[in-house]
């Protein structure tokens, strides 16, 4: 991780923290070797893992039909969200992102009233939980999640990610929308977009956020598309090579 964040310059490690292997790095506080670094530890919400135990569907009926196995998810979470956000500021982490897909490209998965009366709750007490231990909370969901945006910043935290263009966010709408309430990250979209676009959008973005509420990078995941033709256009350092084979 330390050698791939030094090729590419980087300033802004994630680290995924709901695997075994984690877990014992962090008890080792192997992680501390990364405190030049602002590390963001990742952990995965009650909607995401709703999801991956019950599958989308089963899910979703769920949510209505079933409402412990939900209540039986967010105890559990809560407890490893304790145990995990401690460690994670022992190793000199910065943030905790909740990373939870809770939106489509046409807005929520399930209604807003569910989100506020059932959903919002539970991310309330994560990002207390994680501000308790000195922690920046940041939150992250693709789709069209405009209209829960307030309602985080309420519960707590600070900075939403990817900004997903693809589901109609604009980054310059909201930063006029909710100015200095919250920062964003992301923004880039390295699959979608052409390098002339991204080059375009990397230097309107470091204009519009002079004064920071930006950190600037990627909205999805690198493939090996995205090294070979587009990662030196956001990450300078980077030396293209022949395409993988």
């Amino acid at each position: 991780m330390e050698t791939a964040a030094q090729y590419l310059g980087l300033s802004v490690i994630g680290i995924e923290l709901g695997t075994e292997w984690s877990h014992s790095l962090l008890f080792d506080m192997s992680y501390k070797k990364l405190e030049q670094y602002f590390t963001v530890g990742c952990i995965n919400g009650p909607i995401f893992s709703l999801i991956k135990d019950q599958g989308f569907f089963n899910a979703m009926l769920s949510m209505k039909n079933n409402p412990s196995l939900f209540s039986g998810i967010v105890t559990k979470l809560l407890r490893d969200t304790e145990r995990k956000a401690k460690l994670a500021h022992d190793n000199g982490f910065r943030a905790i992102a909740i990373t939870d897909d809770i939106a489509g490209n046409k807005g929520l998965f399930f209604s807003f009233s569910y989100f506020v009366d059932v959903v919002w709750p539970v991310y309330k007490k994560i990002a207390e939980i994680i501000k308790e231990n000195g922690l920046f909370t940041f939150f992250h969901s693709d789709g069209d999640m405009r209209k829960v945006i307030e309602f985080l910043i309420e519960a707590g935290y600070d900075c939403i990610h990817p900004v997903d263009a693809q589901a109609g966010l604009n980054l310059y709408e909201l930063k006029k929308e909710f100015d200095e309430k919250v920062s964003f990250m992301g923004h880039i979209d390295m699959i979608a977009w052409s390098e002339e676009h991204i080059i375009k959008e990397i230097s309107l973005a470091e204009d519009q956020f002079k004064k920071g509420g930006l950190i600037l990078g990627s909205t999805c995941g690198i493939s090996m598309e995205t090294l070979n033709n587009k990662l030196g256009v956001l990450y300078p350092q980077w030396v293209r090579r022949e395409p993988y084979k």
